[in-house]
């Protein structure tokens, strides 16, 4: 064990004028121009019709093989599996939070009521509350 001590070293640097450097404000305005022209804001309703319906089927086929399994220690497999799937139904419902899903903002709240109630067994207006705390 040593006795010494190390001073630690720190840099400090001074900042500079803009310069010819861009606006940061007008970068961002022209990837925002690119991102809306590419359509990569668009909703996707489809896209959460299926994701929703191939969530349902997998939880269905998750329920039956643990019925069919019975008291066995595979069911820690499919808890597994069930943690997974219960955590994409709680993005399920964030989407709908965010208001993402539908155009109307009471559809988003229905659906994000729906899925994060029955589904995932949490409170949405806990969550909504949460949430909207933390991004304020």
């Amino acid at each position: 064990m040593s006795t010494t001590t190390s001073t630690p070293v720190f840099t400090v640097t001074k900042t500079k004028p803009r310069g010819d450097r861009a606006n940061p404000t007008t970068e961002y305005s022209a990837l925002l121009r690119t991102v809306r022209d590419a359509g990569l804001l668009r909703r996707s309703l489809g896209f959460y019709y299926a994701m929703f319906a191939l969530l349902v089927g997998v939880l269905a086929a998750t329920v039956a093989g643990m019925v069919l399994l019975g008291h066995s220690w595979f069911q820690l497999l499919l808890a597994a599996a069930l943690g997974l799937i219960l955590t994409q139904f709680a993005f399920l419902a964030h989407e709908a939070s965010h208001r993402q899903v539908f155009q109307s903002g009471k559809a988003n709240d229905i659906a994000g009521r729906m899925i994060a109630n029955l589904f995932v067994g949490i409170s949405y207006s806990w969550w909504m509350t949460k949430h909207s705390r933390h991004h304020s």
